[in-house]
């Protein structure tokens, strides 16, 4: 197209191309955008110089860093809160356990552990005891339902962050009983900063905003004949639940009951007070996910 103006550059650009012959999805998908960041452009009036801004900004989102090696980009979509609304969109359903995002530090083929293990070492972490049942919506028990866990340790670290953590630290994977139930051993979770150091960190810090995570606890669940789960569960007290910068909390929240006379320390093998605590899973049927939807 000639006499590209103002007023019709942002059809040009839509028009261009077989208009979804090809990929009808991938069109959609390109138009929309096309039409969304044109109108914010001139919303915002954007300059050159801010547009130059903000493509440095994107290329040094993308390179490695010391503390994300896979660069920035999907802990962008993290602040930004766009990785849960994506969850929020194709996760409706009203029964089943809410899903969540599963963030950067998951790692297949975490260890597999027995029912009742510990899930990591940490000497200076106060001990949890985590347990509950993994049910369908009609609260019957799931046996043989696979739990991949993770999580930080005390002092709010990964494994893939920390290299004093063996590999695995704090990862597990957990199969249910007959009953459904599971059950294991952890240490208290605590809030914990992303990693600030790169253009991610700069842009809450131009923005005023905090580095903050609740604490949480990681889940993956999945079991035949049922829709895969992969959610977060959080600790009831954290002072960033209404503050999460990932936007991530949402109804799931576990509160922690605290046993520190003698015969629950005796009961539990325990030298110091420890925390109790349970949580339920609902897990949706394969034959529902359309109705889902």
């Amino acid at each position: 197209m000639r006499n590209i103006t103002l007023e019709n550059i942002t059809q040009a650009v839509i028009q261009q191309g077989d208009k979804g012959k090809t990929d009808a999805r991938l069109y959609e998908i390109y138009t929309s955008l096309v039409r969304h960041l044109h109108a914010f452009v001139q919303e915002v009036n954007l300059t050159e110089q801010e547009l130059s801004f903000l493509g440095d900004f994107l290329i040094r989102a993308d390179r490695y860093t010391e503390e994300i090696p896979n660069g920035e980009i999907h802990m962008l979509f993290d602040l930004l809160g766009i990785s849960e609304l994506v969850v929020l969109l194709h996760n409706k359903s009203s029964t089943a356990t809410e899903s969540n995002v599963e963030g950067p530090v998951y790692v297949a083929d975490a260890p597999e552990r027995n029912m009742g293990d510990r899930l990591g070492i940490d000497p200076d972490g106060n001990t949890l005891f985590l347990s509950g049942r993994v049910l369908d919506l009609n609260n019957k028990p799931i046996a043989n339902a696979l739990l991949d866990v993770w999580q930080s340790n005390s002092k709010g670290l990964y494994d893939l962050q920390d290299a004093s953590q063996a590999k695995g630290n704090f990862r597990g994977r957990f199969r249910t009983n007959s009953d459904g139930s599971y059950a294991f051993e952890t240490v208290v979770p605590i809030g914990y900063s992303v990693p600030s150091s790169g253009p991610c960190g700069e842009m809450l810090q131009l923005l005023g905003r905090h580095t903050q995570r609740a604490g949480h606890i990681h889940f993956k669940l999945s079991a035949a004949g049922y829709i895969p789960l992969t959610t977060q569960i959080h600790i009831d007290g954290d002072p960033h639940l209404d503050s999460d910068t990932t936007f991530a909390v949402r109804s799931a929240i576990i509160k922690l009951q605290k046993h520190e006379t003698l015969d629950k320390l005796n009961a539990y093998s325990q030298s110091k007070p420890f925390y109790t605590a349970e949580f339920d899973f609902v897990l949706q049927p394969t034959d529902q996910q359309t109705d889902a939807a």
